[in-house]
């Protein structure tokens, strides 16, 4: 049955994928687009089909398919519904702005082959899927970053592609090294390694995490992302912030704990030296901001950061809880990026700036909208009883009885964060501005705004029910 189910998801989203753009292109040539609502219905039956799937697996660990290439259970399920329903956010609020660029069709046609990468890097059981699927989403997203075609894109995407290209050289020295260790593409197999060849699984280990760094902000591989998360249309971002993040941070999973049994001790170490330089490195330089853009890119390093302390306590002492603890945080971290990245977008069209100064008013003239995106800033700093509460409390508490300094620093880095996520509530309300723009309700990123914060209050009240479910 889930073999029947990811084919058919397969052939939907492929389907989503080529065929609007195609007819766009060619037999409508731009009389009329069709191909944001084909792409919205194909994601919208992906996620029905993901919903079923999650009711028959609720609670269950993975299951091969495919002949082992893919590892499927409720978490990886979850993760591929989280980001579903990211993509399917991220077009709902394209219709007002983004439907009318002359690449709109390649937008669609590459985010829905982007979900479809997401659910294969997610759910990998196989270093040869690995290295296809990698190269899908990659080049996906090196491509839909420079879509506007400006300046500030297109110099966006090329530094993005050659981090990324660097990225990729690093996955194919890591994943040869690990073949010849153990002479096979299941990484199921890693575990049965043992005494000879540790130092080679290292070092093919620190270029798989070095990678990795790379494609989500990992401190010291995070140069690239402040400038493409800083300088790239805000809708563009929101696709890499809620899809992309949440299949490489399930790829990380997949990989990381097969690695970890077989290395020992050392690996939990480096992750989490690796989470407190993250997560400090982040909301510090946040702290300095004063574009809400490069603010927001420089948080999601910060968040990364705490995804890895989820990650440390995982592959040491709380293996389920630190699991637990990651996939509620993706689903408020990707829930509210998109929602914060596309009020961004709203203001870029309502002609507004971006920085805090142009903040100034917008509670007055933008009420409802601005009311929802303080609510969804209080969610990152992980207010209660919002969803990004519970996030955090369960990866903070999943690491105190691995590394209590490591629950401290990062408590006191979610302290440093209120700093700078607190500033953009007090210039939308607290400050005045002069003929601020004023909110449709009736706008596509008005809809999106307030529907990610639904998810994130809706989460926040149901998400801590399903958690210990997420791993058996």
């Amino acid at each position: 049955m889930i073999e029947s189910a990811f084919t058919l998801i397969c052939f939907i989203l492929i389907g989503a994928g080529l065929i609007p753009p195609t007819l766009d292109f060619t037999l409508l040539k731009g009389r009329k687009i069709v191909s944001p609502y084909l792409v919205l219905l194909g994601l919208t039956l992906s996620g029905i089909i993901l919903g079923y799937l999650s009711i028959e697996m609720f609670g269950q660990g993975t299951v091969p398919i495919y002949g082992r290439i893919l590892q499927v259970g409720f978490f990886e399920i979850f993760l591929s519904l989280i980001a579903t329903i990211g993509g399917i956010l991220v077009v709902v609020a394209s219709l007002s702005g983004v439907k009318d660029w002359p690449t709109s069709p390649s937008f669609y046609s590459l985010l829905a082959l982007g979900v479809l990468g997401s659910y294969f890097l997610i759910s990998m059981g196989d270093f040869v899927l690995l290295i296809g699927a990698w190269a899908l989403v990659s080049i996906i997203s090196y491509v839909l970053v420079g879509l506007k075609k400006d300046r500030a894109s297109t110099e966006a995407a090329a530094k993005y592609a050659l981090m990324g290209i660097l990225a990729s050289v690093l996955i194919i020295y890591g994943v040869a090294i690990i073949y010849g260790l153990i002479g096979s593409t299941d990484v199921g197999t890693i575990s049965d390694l043992t005494g000879n060849g540790k130092f080679m699984l290292l070092l093919g280990s620190v270029f798989l995490v070095a990678a990795f760094g790379f494609k989500i902000g990992i401190v010291p591989f995070h140069g690239w992302l402040p400038d493409v998360y800083g300088k790239a249309h805000p809708t563009l971002i929101a696709f890499l912030t809620g899809v992309m993040t949440v299949a490489v941070v399930g790829l990380v999973v997949k990989v990381l704990f097969p690695l970890a049994s077989a290395l020992g001790n050392q690996w939990p170490i480096l992750i989490g030296i690796l989470s407190i330089i993250t997560m400090t490195f982040g909301n510090v330089v946040a702290l300095l901001q004063r574009n809400v853009q490069r603010m927001m890119a420089y948080s999601s390093v910060a968040h990364v950061g705490y995804i890895l302390v989820g990650a440390t306590a995982a592959l040491s002492a709380g293996r389920a809880l630190g699991l637990q603890g990651i996939a509620l945080h993706l689903g408020s971290y990707a829930f509210a990026k998109v929602g914060i990245f596309v009020f961004l977008a709203y203001l870029l069209r309502k002609g507004s700036g971006l920085h805090l100064n142009d903040l100034k008013g917008l509670g007055r003239s933008m009420p409802i909208v601005s009311v929802a995106v303080g609510i969804i800033l209080l969610n990152l700093i992980g207010i209660p009883p919002l969803l990004g509460f519970w996030s955090k409390f369960y990866l903070f508490t999943s690491v105190i009885a691995v590394s209590p300094w490591i629950a401290l620093v990062a408590i006191i880095n979610s302290g440093i964060s209120v700093g700078y996520y607190i500033q953009p509530i007090n210039y939308m309300f607290f400050k005045g501005g002069s003929e601020p723009p004023e909110e449709k309700l009736g706008d596509s990123e008005s809809i999106t705004i307030i529907a990610a914060l639904v998810l994130i209050i809706v989460g926040g009240l149901t998400f801590p029910m399903i958690a210990p479910y997420l791993v058996t």
